[in-house]
C-alpha cells in the first residue's frame, strides 16, 4: 500500500493522484500531521514538501521522483513515450512547466487576498506567464495531448495548472490567453478520463480556498 501525504489545493499533489488513478494503484491519502512544514511531518519527510509518499517505509518527495519512480513500479500502463526522442521532448516539456510555468502560477496564491494585491506584480507576473506559454506552444504541438493519444507525466502537470489559471485570472482580474493550440490541448486533457475526478474535486478546492481568502 502506498501512502500519499498531501494536502488538497497542492497542484503538485493533485498531478500524483491522476497518476495513481491512470494505472490503478491501491493507495490511501493522509494529511501531513500537523500541516506541511511541521516539525512532526519532517520527522517524517525531511522535505517538509507535499506531495510525498510511503511505500512500506520508503519515503520519497518531489512530485517528478514520485512519478519517475511509480512509472517505474507500475510500468503499465507507461506514461512515457516509446522512442527516445520523444521521451526527451516529454521530460523537457513537464521541467519546463515545472520551472517556467508553475512557480509563476504559484506567485498569484499571495495575490487573491484584495488587501495583499500587488497590481506591479501582478502584471509582470501575467506577462511573463502569457511569454512562457507562447514559448511552450513553439515547443510542443498537442495531438490531442502533449505526446499523441498517451497520457504522460507531463500531461499530469497541466491539469492544476490550467484549473489555477481560470480560476484566479477570473479571482484577481489579470490578462493572460492561452494560444489556440494549448487551449484545444486544455479541453482534450479535461475530457481524459483518468483526469476528470481530479479535475473536478481540484477546482472545487481551489475555488473554496479562494474564496475564503477574499472573503478573509
Amino acid at each position: 500500500m502506498i501512502t500519499l501525504y498531501n494536502v488538497p489545493v497542492s497542484s503538485y499533489g493533485c498531478k500524483i493522484r491522476i497518476l495513481l488513478v491512470h494505472k490503478s494503484i491501491a493507495h490511501e491519502t493522509i494529511a501531513p500531521p500537523d500541516g506541511y512544514g511541521s516539525d512532526a511531518y519532517c520527522a517524517i519527510v525531511p522535505a517538509g514538501t507535499v506531495p510525498a509518499i510511503d511505500h512500506d517505509g520508503f519515503i520519497l518527495s518531489d512530485s517528478e521522483a514520485i512519478a519517475e519512480y511509480l512509472n517505474e513500479l507500475y510500468p503499465d500502463p507507461p506514461m512515457w513515450p516509446d522512442a527516445v526522442t520523444d521521451r526527451a521532448r516529454a521530460r523537457e516539456i513537464s521541467r519546463f512547466h515545472d520551472t517556467r510555468i508553475e512557480p509563476l502560477l504559484r506567485g498569484f496564491f499571495g495575490q487573491v487576498a484584495p488587501a495583499s494585491r500587488d497590481q506591479t506584480f501582478i502584471a509582470e507576473n501575467a506577462a511573463l506567464l502569457q511569454r512562457r506559454f507562447t514559448q511552450l506552444d513553439e515547443i510542443v504541438t498537442p495531438k490531442p495531448l502533449l505526446c499523441g493519444d498517451q497520457l504522460t507525466i507531463a500531461d499530469c502537470s497541466f491539469v492544476a495548472s490550467f484549473a489555477i489559471l481560470n480560476i484566479l485570472r477570473d479571482v484577481i482580474g489579470f490578462e493572460c490567453a492561452l494560444p489556440r493550440s494549448l487551449s484545444i490541448y486544455e479541453s482534450a486533457l479535461a475530457a481524459h478520463p483518468s483526469i476528470s475526478a481530479a479535475r473536478a474535486e481540484y477546482i472545487d478546492t481551489l475555488s473554496a480556498w479562494a474564496e475564503t481568502k477574499i472573503n478573509s
